[in-house]
């Protein structure tokens, strides 16, 4: 794992690349309460695949159909994640 200041990435960004590439962690300081990871995005990362989209319709139509469950509060919420 490697983390680096705004600074130090600016100087060393094909090094740093080329350590995400080899599988490697890195992270970039932005200030004292920011950090980001740079992380590989693959072709397959951006397209929707047909079983995606077969499951995006299924979801679509059962809302249409009226299943499935509507939580208007972080309480709602809480419990609904607790009784599963």
């Amino acid at each position: 794992m490697t983390t680096l200041t705004m600074t130090d990435f600016r100087s060393n960004m094909a090094s740093s690349f080329d350590r995400v590439d080899a599988g490697e962690f890195v992270f970039i300081n932005r200030g004292r309460q920011k950090t980001y990871a740079i992380i590989p995005v693959e072709d397959d990362d951006l397209a929707i695949t047909p079983e995606l989209a077969a499951k995006i319709e299924k979801a679509r139509q059962e809302f249409r159909e009226g299943k499935g469950i509507s939580l208007n509060s972080r309480d709602e919420m809480e419990k609904w994640f607790d009784s599963l």
